[in-house]
């Protein structure tokens, strides 16, 4: 990782990233090793008497400029993925890809039928199939996306009405950036976003190259040799790895692979890409006036899918346990979760204030509510609104689930509301309902100049507020602050989007997430979650992973446990992983039983 130059102060809880990415074309290049820079940012002291307001700082403001904008964005991990080659020859000879998004889902035919207007959307796959493999050609307006249903008769396209993927015989044009983000094409205006994937060859392979780069050496008997030692490997990664084809990734491979590439006389057995056994039922008919979105698939909590109209992302491998304690934490994880502690959290007091998720939950008895600062003159439609609060609600949740039956932690689900909207004209709610809370109080004069820029946007110069009185921020230090109408009416947090700020990366801590408008607008389909679940996790105290290993702003020697990085560590995880779960649990552990702090 890249950019751990770029720090600013830690103080009081307030944690940035700032990711930059360059919009090159998809068909000259997918992100291979990517570049994140990411920032610790700092809030001023507000006067007595006004709303808090979060301006940034940093040390190397030139330098940091500079550095970041020259950054790409780690927004495909360490997958390596191939070229796509504009081909002159016939369809059937170019490379079938499946397209994974941020939850491990694949983009596939709901139905797995062929016909004009199947609905496209992500779905669970165990193996390759027609209805999720498709093939790209390059266009002078961007690519063209072919099913590999009916021989490739069937093209992605958008259904812009039902605002929604589809197939047709008509081909869609998309474009596919450097940051991975399939988005819709429109010309001399903003595209519409639908996922953040990685593309994954399931046709053109050989055995043995595991990192996909068209030849088999000694970097792939190495990267064998470690997936062989921590087994959890995509079904792709099987196929290749798989070099004696007993269906087994074992020690066995990777003797097989070292003796080949020592010249002995031995073959390799043929790649086998296993078959989809999981095809995507056909969604429910849309209801007349609603809009269904494209993700089309959830997740119980014992991990079994199934279809719904809804988007739930999927943020655990399993079912958290029930009545666990600190006597059940994996020995495997222990070392790094006492190393995360003692030399990050404890040092840079992340949970010392008594003001993260943890307390918040717990004061609001199992609920948090949230104000949303729309620091942008980018208009809401009343459906945007309602779905604000089923993605923060997700989001929170995708946390607390591992928290439930975990060492005395009373809440199996958050209630999460939004209480009102913070905007810098009442003119940006559309079709404004009576019950709706709006706030358009403005501290004038805001000052951007230490904001992290998108470079195209100008960022407003003012900044709606809720009333402080009714801040839990503001008040929590005081137990005896009774809020004016009551607990419900306070805010605990700010969701707060800005015109003008990056697209990729944000900031978070217990007063809030902030994040740029377009970002929050793009995830309203349950897509690109996992930024936001980022910052939350900072709410709950948890930090960042700038620097190197064993590093005092670093992560724990020998890397995180359990094979999927950390969440927290920005471009290294698209979802809240096992070890991220259980750190989030050992916190809890440690501060459970401070004196007065939580109820019994």
């Amino acid at each position: 990782m890249s950019g751990k130059g770029f720090l600013g102060n830690m103080t009081e809880n307030l944690q940035a990233d700032c990711v930059q990415s360059r919009q090159a074309g998809f068909i000259q290049c997918f992100l291979r090793n990517g570049s994140v820079c990411s920032a610790a940012i700092a809030p001023r002291a507000e006067p007595k008497g006004v709303s808090v307001r979060e301006e940034f700082e940093y040390e190397e403001k030139t330098n940091a400029a500079t550095l970041c904008g020259c950054l790409t964005a780690a927004v495909l991990g360490t997958v390596s993925v191939p070229v796509i080659a504009v081909s002159s020859e016939s369809y059937n000879t170019w490379t079938g890809y499946m397209l994974q998004d941020s939850t491990g889902r694949y983009l596939s035919v709901l139905g797995g039928t062929e016909g004009e207007g199947v609905q496209v959307g992500f779905y669970e796959a165990d193996g390759a199939a027609p209805y999720n493999t498709w093939y790209f050609t390059e266009t002078n307006l961007g690519v063209t996306i072919k099913s590999a249903l009916s021989q490739g008769e069937y093209y992605l396209t958008e259904n812009t009405k039902e605002n929604r993927l589809e197939i047709s015989t008509n081909a869609g044009q998309f474009e596919f950036g450097e940051d991975g983000y399939l988005r819709g094409f429109r010309s001399g205006v903003q595209s519409p976003v639908y996922a953040q994937v990685t593309p994954q060859a399931v046709t053109d392979l050989h055995m043995g190259d595991w990192n996909d780069d068209g030849v088999v050496d000694g970097t792939d008997l190495v990267q064998l040799r470690q997936a062989v030692e921590q087994p959890q490997v995509s079904f792709m990664q099987q196929a290749v790895g798989d070099a004696n084809g007993d269906g087994v990734l074992d020690a066995a491979d990777v003797k097989l692979l070292q003796q080949y590439l020592l010249g002995k006389s031995v073959s390799l057995a043929a790649v086998s890409v296993p078959a989809c056994t999981i095809v995507p039922p056909v969604p429910e008919p849309t209801k007349p006036g609603t809009t269904e979105p494209v993700v089309t698939t959830t997740t119980e909590e014992s991990t079994t899918t199934t279809t719904t109209t809804e988007t739930t992302v999927t943020t655990t491998t399993e079912a958290p346990r029930q009545d666990l304690t600190m006597a059940d934490f994996p020995s495997d994880y222990t070392y790094a979760a006492d190393w995360i502690w003692n030399n990050r959290i404890t040092v840079e007091k992340s949970t010392e204030r008594r003001n993260t998720i943890f307390d918040q939950i717990d004061a609001g008895n199992g609920t948090i509510n949230y104000v949303v600062r729309w620091q942008s003159y980018r208009t809401l439609t009343l459906e945007q609104r309602q779905q604000f609060e089923k993605l923060v609600s997700d989001s929170i949740n995708g946390w607390n689930d591992w928290l439930k039956g975990w060492d005395g932690w009373k809440y199996d689900h958050v209630d999460v509301k939004i209480v009102g909207w913070a905007v810098l004209d009442k003119s940006v709610l559309q079709d404004l309902q009576p019950d709706e809370v709006v706030y358009d109080n403005l501290i004038s004069d805001y000052d951007s100049t230490y904001d992290t820029s998108n470079g195209v946007d100008t960022i407003p110069d003012k900044l709606p507020s809720a009333p402080s009185e009714i801040s839990r921020f503001d008040h929590f230090a005081d137990s005896s602050y009774v809020y004016p109408n009551g607990l419900d009416s306070r805010f605990d947090m700010y969701l707060w989007g800005t015109q003008g700020f990056p697209n990729i990366g944000g900031c978070g801590g217990d007063w809030g997430q902030r994040l740029s408008d377009t970002a929050y607008l793009n995830m309203l389909d349950g897509t690109g979650i996992h930024v936001l679940e980022h910052e939350i996790g900072h709410g709950f105290g948890m930090t960042d992973f700038y620097g190197g290993e064993g590093e005092s702003n670093g992560f724990p020697p020998g890397g995180f446990p359990g094979g999927e990085n950390s969440l927290m560590m920005a471009g290294s995880a698209m979802k809240i992983t096992d070890f991220d779960g259980w750190m989030l649990r050992y916190m809890w552990s440690k501060i459970k039983d401070e004196d007065g702090r939580f109820s019994k």
